[in-house]
């Protein structure tokens, strides 16, 4: 019978540990910590999750402030924008941004201290020498579901699938290193072999969006999957796994949705207290 890795139990943990921290600070420093998030555009599933962080900075005892840009946007008008908002605790700026803009150049130009995604380029560099203090949040909400149902790495095959700076690559370096000690494989759509190295897997990471991209028959016996993609077909949500009958194979799933995806933001504001302490 497969182990269920819920992830509200995990974020409510999270929760708890932020909150102090914000309590904490709001009494050393007479004001609430505040996180500000940019947004290029109207794009819906950044309106969602803009909308998600905004109500969790009010369960935690957080300010919030939204920049909303128009879409034409230069990138002068973000860094001007990023310039202003420097003085904060906290900066996001809410992916994807619209295909004129450098992004890569727009978080680097966020300043590493309250680069609460952990994606500036000195932030992800930061995890090759076990010193990484902002770790981007899927990535960290991955680790945080596995530390909490004190689920091992430590010479294990893990299996990614998918490849964004978001969530495979930052993961794949966290687990790579000494504390974690896995060995990493980081599949894609040039791989070779996948579903060969995914059966020979103990966890397997699947963050592709491809709807039950994989099932029960491309796993390993006693294996662990977590499921970060998240796809639309039909007018309905799917994650990357197909559930049916995986509890006769598994020993552990993240299910979709409620999995990673609650953790997510959690994690986030994780990244915050940890900015500020």
């Amino acid at each position: 019978m497969e182990k269920l890795l819920l992830g509200s139990p995990v974020a409510s943990y999270l929760d708890k540990k932020s909150l102090i921290i914000f309590n904490k600070y709001e009494k050393d420093n007479k004001k609430k910590p505040t996180l500000a998030a940019i947004t290029v555009g109207q794009d819906p599933s950044s309106m969602l999750y803009v909308r998600r962080k905004q109500e969790k900075a009010k369960e935690l005892n957080a300010n919030f402030y939204w920049k909303k840009l128009d879409q034409d946007s230069t990138l002068e008008d973000v860094k001007d924008i990023i310039d202003e908002l420097k003085t904060l605790e906290g900066l996001i700026l809410q992916l994807p941004v619209p295909s004129h803009l450098d992004k890569d150049k727009l978080i680097d130009f966020i300043p590493p201290n309250i680069d609460v995604d952990g994606l500036h380029t000195n932030n992800l560099g930061s995890m090759f020498n076990d010193k990484q203090q902002v770790i981007p949040a899927t990535a960290r909400a991955i680790i945080e579901i596995f530390n909490y149902y004190k689920i091992d790495f430590t010479g294990k095959d893990v299996a990614i699938l998918g490849r964004s700076r978001l969530v495979t690559a930052p993961l794949a370096l966290l687990l790579s290193t000494q504390k974690y000690s896995a060995t990493v494989t980081v599949l894609h759509s040039k791989s070779m072999n996948i579903y060969d190295t995914i059966k020979r897997s103990d966890i397997v990471v699947c963050a592709i969006g491809k709807p039950f991209f994989l099932n029960q028959s491309h796993f390993k016996k006693d294996s662990i999957v977590i499921d970060v993609g998240i796809s639309k077909k039909d007018n309905k949500s799917y994650g990357d796994i197909d559930p049916t009958n995986t509890k006769e194979i598994l020993y552990a799933r993240s299910p979709y949705p409620g999995g990673v995806g609650p953790v997510t933001v959690s994690a986030l504001y994780s990244n915050l207290s940890e900015l500020i302490s």
